[in-house]
């Protein structure tokens, strides 16, 4: 199979030369393949953990995150924010 044999040839390469490769043959992928190819190496990839918990849970993101997941797969979407008020007075 061809997937094979340019999995072998590619094994042989350093990362640089890998990198250089994928930059020279991305612009020929579909728009479907270069989203599985940056989904599957989001996945390869451990991110730091600021990543998570300053950048993808800010106050500021987190809401545009969950507006894209379906409503009936995520109960907190439907929860509201939380507006910060003062009540008047009950004299």
């Amino acid at each position: 199979m061809a997937s094979h044999r340019i999995g072998a040839r590619l094994s042989g390469l350093s990362p640089e030369q890998l990198v250089a490769f994928i930059d020279e043959q991305a612009p020929l992928w579909s728009a479907a393949a270069m989203r599985v190819a940056e989904e599957h190496a989001a996945r390869l990839v451990e991110q730091p953990e600021w990543v998570l918990s300053e950048v993808l849970l800010s106050p500021d993101l987190a809401p545009h995150i969950l507006a894209q997941l379906p409503t009936k797969e995520h109960a907190a979407k439907g929860t509201p924010s939380v507006r910060l008020y003062t009540q008047p007075d009950a004299r």
